[in-house]
């Protein structure tokens, strides 16, 4: 079969993959499904509820599929996307919002099929009993990505320097993840982008003394929430100008309180030369653009 082909022994490694041991082990840990056309057997899958091994201790919110394949000679029919978005609608049925499965990092080609139908890659999982197999974990919400307005601030001083926060999560799904990032949130029911910039200035800064130009960028990005959902976010870019390098954290919440770590001012040059993760990607070029850094702005 075409996965052995690329080395990749998920399937098992006796014959074509499929040994009566492998189909015995595999009927007695979960349902197994077969797809049929016009009465041939041209397809298998599982669908479980649960994958503490390669997903580890989760929270009931995904559909977990295994051991999908197609018979030789019925690809290219959509078999594959069929399977799939059947599993979609089990998942969702049961009230859970993600279709999960996982295949060889190595496998390239199999990795693009399914980022072509819409699953993101979340993690990597390497299996060392299996070698050096590592298994690429993807996830699909179950229903249309939702899109998420937000507004994004450029804040800046007359010392022509920029505000970012830096983020460092340690529980739910973006564990492990650290980076800078601008101020601004999500656009509230009824707000302009203007209005929830200036929102978000006084509930993350404390300042309520500025000037709020208009956008001066947009762009959309597929991103993942704490809580796991992933999400289009659409967002604007605010210059806003004011008097001091003072902030208050007197507005924000206990989940902000526990990801946002710390603040720093940024000058051009510290953008340009770190190597910590910043967002959004190219802030240097749009703050050039915007005419922040003044007379430090170069083509």
């Amino acid at each position: 079969m075409e996965k052995l082909a690329h080395g990749d022994y998920a399937w098992g490694r006796e014959g074509n993959g499929f040994s009566e041991e492998w189909v015995l082990k595999s009927l007695s840990r979960r349902a197994v499904y077969v797809v049929e056309e016009d009465g041939v057997l041209v397809g298998t899958f599982s669908l479980d509820l649960d994958d503490e091994v390669y997903w580890g201790l989760q929270e009931p919110v995904a559909g977990y599929v295994h051991g999908l394949s197609v018979k030789k000679g019925f690809h290219g029919r959509g078999l594959g996307s069929f399977v799939l978005d059947w599993c979609a609608d089990q998942v969702s049925i049961l009230n859970r919002r993600f279709v999960r499965l996982g295949c060889d990092a190595r496998n390239i080609r199999l990795c693009h099929y399914y980022e072509s139908l819409g699953f993101v890659r979340v993690g990597l999982k390497p299996m060392t009993e299996h070698g050096d197999y590592v298994d690429s974990l993807y996830e699909k919400s179950v229903n249309r990505i939702r899109e998420r307005p937000s507004a994004r601030l450029l804040i800046t001083t007359p010392k022509r320097r920029v505000l970012l926060f830096r983020f460092v999560h340690e529980s739910g799904a973006l564990t492990g993840q650290a980076y800078w990032a601008t101020p601004g949130g999500g656009v509230e029911h009824g707000e302009t982008f203007a209005q929830a910039a200036m929102r978000e200035l006084r509930e993350e800064t404390g300042i309520r003394e500025a000037q709020l130009a208009p956008p001066v960028g947009q762009r959309e990005v597929l991103m993942q929430l704490p809580d796991g959902e992933h999400v289009l976010a659409v967002e604007q870019y605010f210059v806003v100008t004011t008097g001091a390098e003072s902030i208050s954290r007197d507005g924000w919440t206990a989940q902000e309180m526990e990801v946002m770590t710390a603040h720093k001012w940024w000058s051009r040059d510290e953008l340009s030369a770190t190597t910590e993760t910043i967002y959004p990607e190219g802030l240097v070029e749009m703050l050039d653009g915007a005419g922040v850094f003044g007379l430090e702005r170069r083509v």
